[in-house]
């Protein structure tokens, strides 16, 4: 008789025969106490990953559950179909996410993680540390939490993390997601946005609090159209604030305001970065630094003014 998963994974895929075989690996070998599940969603690859898929299911049948769309979800503008029926449709007390090219390195991931969230009972989230591993560019290899977090507010040497920090935006990377499974109440507009799992982390936190292990257990794939591969800095640091403002826009209509004092303090401060980087690396900066520091004067003109004055300051005392 089949037992009913203390865990279930959640796993996206979508033409991903090169990386996909090295995710599964990573759920397999999983040494637990406990049952779990993997439940995979495969947006109409079309490539051999429904093959593979299935190759794991067949041999695994106790834990691969496999769904295989036979359209293409996000190209209809549905976005993660398969993420949000996972989270529907998912047995587990605790629910873990990985897409198909990432993948996990710790054989105990799993367990170390229940076991932290079974004996704190006031932390909604466990992660950890990640690994970003960019086949192309090997020298951006890196740690991403305490190497590569472009988060201006939270420090990387901390393991607690509040509500308040996850409206700053990501801490962790969402392969190393661990937390207690409870009905979660999506946004309808979350199929348009790309950041889906800042959202995630913003309603989780809502609920209580995370904690983040130093210990890398996952590797994230940094492919050369994401935000961490960018060839430009400029443009990467850039698209990140701008993308963590609209996100902090949606979410500020999707609470009815109530926290938009701390949010509105958060995105003053996203622009003011963004006008000094613009004096860093922009052809154009003067117009661009103004028309920025007009954006974050609008949300919060006390904080505009700090860390421009603050900004400014280490910038010209950098030259001298």
């Amino acid at each position: 008789m089949r037992q009913k998963p203390l865990v279930s994974i959640i796993c996206l895929t979508f033409n991903q025969e090169k990386y996909v075989c090295d995710c599964f690996e990573g759920f397999v070998m999983q040494q637990t106490s406990f049952p779990f599940e993997v439940l995979v969603y495969d947006d109409a690859s079309t490539d051999s990953t429904p093959e593979i898929i299935k190759d794991y299911a067949a041999k695994y049948t106790e834990i691969f559950k496999p769904i295989l769309y036979q359209e293409n979800n996000f190209s209809k503008g549905l976005g993660y179909v398969g993420f949000y029926t996972g989270i529907k449709e998912a047995e587990g007390a605790y629910i873990a996410y990985c897409e198909g090219d990432d993948y996990w390195t710790d054989p105990l991931k799993l367990q170390k993680q229940v076991d932290f969230l079974e004996a704190n009972p006031s932390y909604e989230v466990c992660a950890h540390e990640t690994l970003i591993r960019n086949d192309r560019y090997k020298h951006q290899d890196g740690l991403l939490f305490s190497e590569f977090n472009k988060n201006l507010f939270v420090s990387t040497t901390k393991k607690h993390y509040t509500f308040d920090d996850a409206l700053t935006g990501n801490i962790f990377h969402v392969s190393s997601l661990m937390y207690r499974n409870f009905p979660i109440q999506l946004p309808e507009w979350l199929p348009q946005v790309s950041a889906g799992d800042m959202v995630l982390f913003m309603l989780l936190a809502e609920k209580g609090d995370m904690y983040v292990m130093p210990e890398v257990m996952s590797v994230y794939r940094s492919h050369e159209e994401s935000l961490t591969s960018s060839h430009s800095e400029y443009l990467s640091a850039i698209s990140f604030y701008e993308l963590s403002i609209n996100v902090l826009l949606l979410m500020n209509d999707y609470w009815h305001d109530r926290y938009q004092k701390r949010i509105h303090q958060i995105i003053a401060r996203y622009y003011v970065e963004c006008a000094m980087i613009s004096l860093r690396k922009s052809t154009r900066s003067g117009k661009r630094f103004f028309k920025m520091m007009k954006f974050a004067w609008k949300y919060d003109r006390s904080i505009a003014w700090k860390h421009m004055v603050k900004d400014l300051s280490n910038k010209f005392c950098h030259k001298i």
